[in-house]
């Protein structure tokens, strides 16, 4: 499992609200949908054909579908979704498309974090979170790049899906934040809290995700 990407800001976690980690989307989404979000939060949809996808996330930002990759893919995008003052302000994450069964699918799209020996996922601290979202099939993988000097990020990887398609996280994962440690000081150290610092926001947009009908209008896109 060994990914070599380009260095990214540490994403400054901020608890969510708890609130938010109840929201539920209907398939459809009503008109009125807005005004039960809670104060400050919008509902995104990224409309990637055969897996548009809606998720709620603090408003003011951008979901789009990538055109200019191979894959189905789309991103999401806030330049200040965390408060100013603490390292980079950014939210982003970037999915694929993928037809066919999450149950069959998500494992082998996974495989390389499954796959890692006990050595090397006791160094990057590789952990396990299942059961994302109460209404499709997940998994995801939390870990510390080893092929980068200190601070190393600490990202998760996530599939999820129906029985139809799944979706993947791409692009270097979804940075949590970063752990100034050498590998060698992490064996057998507890997890540093700030370098999974935007893990709230994070599990509470993808517990918020629903897939949706195509098309998806332009107006339900941004």
């Amino acid at each position: 499992m060994e990914k070599i990407r380009p260095r990214r800001k540490i994403l400054s976690g901020h608890w969510i609200a708890p609130l938010l980690l109840a929201i539920s989307l209907s398939a459809h989404g009503g008109e009125n949908d807005e005004e039960s979000l809670g104060k400050g939060m919008q509902r995104y949809v990224i409309p990637i054909k055969d897996c548009a996808l809606a998720f709620v996330a603090k408003g003011g930002g951008e979901a789009r579908v990538d055109e200019t990759a191979s894959l189905p893919m789309g991103w999401f995008r806030h330049d200040k979704y965390y408060p100013k003052g603490r390292y980079a302000r950014e939210m982003y994450f970037s999915i694929s498309c993928h037809p066919g069964n999450a149950k069959a699918i998500c494992p082998k799209l996974m495989e390389a974090y499954r796959g890692d020996d006990k050595d090397y996922a006791r160094d990057v601290q590789l952990r396990r979170i299942d059961e994302l979202n109460p209404h499709y099939y997940s998994e995801a993988y939390i870990y510390t790049w080893s092929a980068v000097a200190p601070p190393r990020p600490r990202t998760l990887a996530f599939c999820m899906g129906d029985e139809h398609r799944a979706v993947m996280t791409q692009n270097g994962d979804w940075l949590l934040g970063y752990d100034p440690r050498e590998i060698t000081a992490t064996r057998g150290k507890p997890i540093l809290k700030r370098s999974e610092q935007a893990l709230p926001d994070v599990l509470a947009i993808i517990r918020s995700m629903r897939f949706v009908p195509d098309p998806v209008s332009e107006r339900d896109g941004r």
